[in-house]
């Protein structure tokens, strides 16, 4: 049987065939667009987001790094027991021009040996490539045992082991200092009156009166590893430290000394000097 010819007529597929490399099509096509998409929102986020070597993160690193060593060396200084620490750190803002630095940076201070807890302050250098250099302040909350008052206590009142006890205050910004040793305390005699709770600062505190005018005392003089001892008789009252004239009652001469104890005075120069 001869076949019809097809010269002349148009071919056409099934119609399932021809929607099938359609939706084929389409769904390449929306493969692609998508993949475009992610590309391209992937690198917008990249952009918008800090590398985690940035600029401003090494220097907030090194920041909190080097304040935490130096109020380390501090409250060993000090003898601090019982402390915990937070540091608060400030950049400036055009830190984030700079580029990441690919040595280790460096940390200066600009006060030196003279550091104020309240407010710590550092230069922090890159020296890699054109290298920059940043100011960085620091600002730490300290929380320290300290001594407060377990009830009033009175002005003239001397303190005893009862009237205290240890709480935990931040004591970076306090400017009147702080006690945090119980024997730095007791035996001394309150200037003015103390309420519960409040923490117990020196300028509060007044050493007891070790020698009374009149009263007679023990004058010691030093020299050359070789001490003597003579009897004097006090000028004025006097408080460990403080430096009062003595009547010497051999030699009758009145020479100044410095209170040590009770009734125990120190000679500032050796008889006949």
């Amino acid at each position: 049987m001869d076949m019809p010819s097809l010269k002349g007529k148009a071919c056409f597929l099934p119609k399932r065939k021809k929607a099938d490399s359609a939706n084929r099509f389409l769904f390449s096509t929306f493969i692609t667009f998508s993949l475009v998409l992610y590309i391209v929102a992937m690198a917008s986020s990249a952009s918008a987001a800090p590398s985690s070597n940035s600029a401003r993160k090494q220097v907030y690193a090194l920041a909190v790094e080097q304040a935490g060593s130096d109020i380390a060396q501090i409250a060993k200084r000090k003898g601090w027991k019982g402390y915990n620490s937070k540091v608060n750190v400030f950049i400036p803002n055009d830190v984030s021009r700079n580029k990441a630095c690919r040595t280790p940076l460096k940390a200066s201070s600009p006060a030196g040996n003279k550091m104020e807890l309240s407010r710590l302050r550092y230069d922090i250098r890159c020296e890699d490539g054109s290298g920059w250099e940043v100011a960085v302040t620091v600002k730490p909350d300290i929380y320290l045992p300290v001594l407060v008052a377990k009830n009033t206590i009175e002005r003239g009142e001397k303190i005893t082991a009862g009237d205290i006890e240890m709480k935990k205050r931040n004591i970076s910004s306090s400017r009147n200092g702080f006690i945090s040793n119980p024997d730095e305390a007791v035996g001394l005699t309150v200037k003015r009156r103390i309420r519960p709770l409040q923490p117990i600062i020196p300028s509060q505190l007044e050493q007891p009166v070790l020698v009374n005018r009149g009263q007679r005392v023990i004058m010691i003089a030093s020299q050359d590893g070789i001490e003597a001892r003579t009897m004097g008789e006090a000028m004025k009252n006097g408080r460990k430290g403080d430096m009062i004239k003595v009547k010497n009652l051999s030699s009758k001469k009145v020479v100044t000394a410095v209170v040590d104890g009770m009734g125990v005075v120190r000679m500032l120069y050796a008889p006949g000097q």
